[in-house]
């Protein structure tokens, strides 16, 4: 019997693979007309979803294999390095968001009077674009100064990136900053808002790097998440009351915001909301504030001190990671939870005390905090994470409590100052190098069930060899 090439058979598989992920896109509703791939709405009409083409004068057709053309899907158009204008014809009701992201040769945008709906920016890092053109009688759309905005939601929905240096007044009645408004707009230095405006959307001023000053008024709401990141050159701000919520890195690498004044009606503050606001030097946050995000305050390498209010309960993971300047922070009784790398590396935070009731401290919370010489720990703790005090030089003495069972990986690594530790009576286990590297550590005080010598007690790595034990 001859045997089949194995060759043979791999070509066969292959060939199968294709027509099975073609039939799959078909049946998705995938098609391909040219440059274009769209799929069928329930309308019987086409929706654009990607764009391959090179031209640089492109003008979208009205029609796709007979199917009238009428969206245009978000990122359809994405990077389109070669294209200078495009022209949407007639027919065509809705940009999704950012249709036309990064295409940083377009200088030129027409669009139809049948439009009614525009996503987030659909122009957003178009660097070189100096006119968005509309069709007369688009009851929905209309452009000031250049600027296009929406009429029903009274949305500022598009800042061109060529606007002349300077300062901008967004005009009285305009009630919402879109998405990414003015995404990566150099030119803009400041900004004046009107009292109309109630909310600012996700990433509106992202990456606005000389923008220095900006009013919020007192009737803003919302603010969504890096609205502001990236923004080097703001300095000052202060939060209308009206704002309850600080969104997800909101104020990121914001690098010379050195004063901020946050609203009393505000309840949390999002993760890495203020991720590198290396100029920073003190916060105090107001008394609604319950939950400190992940990374929030991570990288303020000048941040000197803070106080947390009352009612906090959750302080996140890498909260205050390489703070490096963090001399004191207040934590109130109500913390119960201190995440991962919360403090990790706060290379000048002496002391800190938290409630008895703070049930867990993660993997890391205080690594590297050197000069960390008094530590208390609370009551109902019955773990020592990873890491958790690894490579805290100063700390001389602690005392661990009772109802303590385990004793993690590395948890007092490279502790040099720390001279004896008295291990309690629940401990059930000693991980790997959890007191490796404790050069000054001379005598253990363990309990009698626990056995140095069983390595399902105790790991032969936990202790340097110089170590004597003492059984109470």
């Amino acid at each position: 019997m001859r045997r089949f090439p194995v060759f043979l058979l791999v070509l066969i598989v292959l060939l199968s693979s294709f027509v099975l992920a073609a039939a799959s896109a078909e049946g998705m509703g995938v098609r391909v007309s040219g440059d274009y791939e769209y799929s069928l709405l329930d309308n019987g009409t086409a929706i654009i979803t990607r764009y391959s083409g090179d031209r640089d004068l492109v003008t979208v057709p009205a029609q796709l294999d007979g199917f009238p053309v009428s969206a245009i899907g978000p990122s359809s158009f994405k990077s389109r390095r070669n294209m200078m204008s495009v022209e949407i014809p007639e027919g065509v009701t809705e940009i999704g968001d950012y249709a036309f992201l990064y295409c940083d040769m377009l200088t030129f945008a027409d669009l139809p009077k049948s439009l009614k709906t525009v996503g987030k920016n659909p122009f957003a890092g178009c660097e070189a674009l100096v006119e968005i053109d509309i069709a007369e009688g688009n009851e929905v759309f209309y452009l000031q100064d250049g600027i296009l905005f929406s009429r029903p939601d009274a949305r500022l929905v598009s800042y061109p990136m060529t606007q002349e240096r300077g300062e901008y007044r967004i005009p009285d009645g305009i009630r919402i900053i879109g998405a990414s408004a003015f995404y990566t707009c150099d030119n803009i230095t400041g900004l004046t808002l009107p009292e109309s405006i109630t909310s600012i959307g996700q990433r509106a001023f992202f990456l606005c790097k000389s923008l220095k000053n900006i009013n919020l008024p007192d009737s803003i709401s919302y603010l969504g998440k890096e609205a502001f990141m990236g923004c080097q050159r703001l300095q000052t701000l202060v939060f209308p009351d009206t704002i309850t919520e600080i969104g997800d890195s909101a104020f990121e690498n914001c690098t010379s915001l050195k004063d901020i004044q946050l609203p009393h009606g505000a309840t949390s503050i999002g993760d890495r909301a203020f991720y590198n606001c290396s100029s920073l030097t003190s916060v105090e946050l107001p008394e609604g504030i319950t939950t400190i995000g992940k990374n929030t305050f991570a990288e303020c390498k000048n941040l000197i001190s803070i106080i947390l209010p009352d009612g906090v309960t959750y302080i996140g993971g890498g909260a205050f990671l390489n703070c490096f300047a963090l001399q004191e922070i207040e934590i109130p009784d109500s913390v119960n939870y201190v995440g991962s790398a919360a403090f990790y590396h706060c290379e000048q935070l002496v002391s800190i005390d938290l409630p008895m009731t703070c049930f867990y401290i993660g993997a890391q919370a205080f690594l590297g905090c050197t000069s960390l010489s008094s530590f208390r720990l609370p009551m109902v703790l019955n773990t020592i994470n990873e890491g958790v005090f690894s490579g805290c030089g100063a700390l001389r003495q602690i005392t661990l409590t009772p109802r303590i069972t385990a004793i993690e990986k590395q948890a007092f690594g490279a502790c040099t100052g720390l001279q004896e530790i008295t291990i309690p009576e629940n401990v059930e286990y000693i991980g790997p190098e959890a007191f490796r590297y404790c050069i000054s550590l001379t005598t253990v005080y363990m309990p009698e069930e626990l056995d140095e010598n069983n390595p399902e007690d105790v790991d032969p790595t936990a202790f340097d060899p110089t170590v004597s034990f003492i059984h109470e």
